[in-house]
This record gives C-alpha cells, sequence and structure tokens, in this order.
C-alpha cells in the first residue's frame, strides 16, 4: 500500500488502491466491502470503506489515513 503514496494521484492509481484494499480484505472471507472510496489528500491517502459481515445485518464504515509524512495509518 504504501508503494501507492509515492505515485502521481491519478485516476488509475485510485483504481490499483481499490484493488489491494479488496484484495486484502478477501483474505477474511467472514466480511466483505459494501462500497469502497479514494480520496487523495494533499500529504496522503484516505480510504473510506463501508464493510459487513457476510450474511451479517451490521455494517461499519472505516476511516483510513496513510499519511505519506509518517509512513503510518490510522483511523479518522
Amino acid at each position: 500500500m504504501w508503494d501507492f503514496l509515492f505515485e502521481n494521484q491519478i485516476e488509475q492509481l485510485q483504481n490499483d488502491i481499490k484493488l489491494e484494499m479488496q484484495r486484502v480484505v478477501a483474505g477474511d472471507p467472514r466480511i466483505q466491502i459494501d462500497e469502497l472510496i479514494v480520496y487523495p489528500q494533499q500529504n496522503g491517502i484516505l480510504v473510506q470503506m463501508q464493510v459487513s459481515t457476510v450474511g451479517g445485518v451490521n455494517a461499519e464504515l472505516l476511516s483510513i489515513f496513510f499519511d505519506l509524512q509518517s509512513r503510518r495509518a490510522s483511523f479518522v
């Protein structure tokens, strides 16, 4: 994921980030992504995704900021 932060923020890069997030989440068969949006920021990337448990009724909105300067990810 961090390699994407050093690339130019173009639409194809946003699609690549979405694919990577989907790949990572697919590693856990208990959850699925219902919605995924990538927002390029000046000093990183904000990823918002709505996830739910397979067969469940509750969904959670996760906002994760990948900070280029500190090379850390944090929930927002």
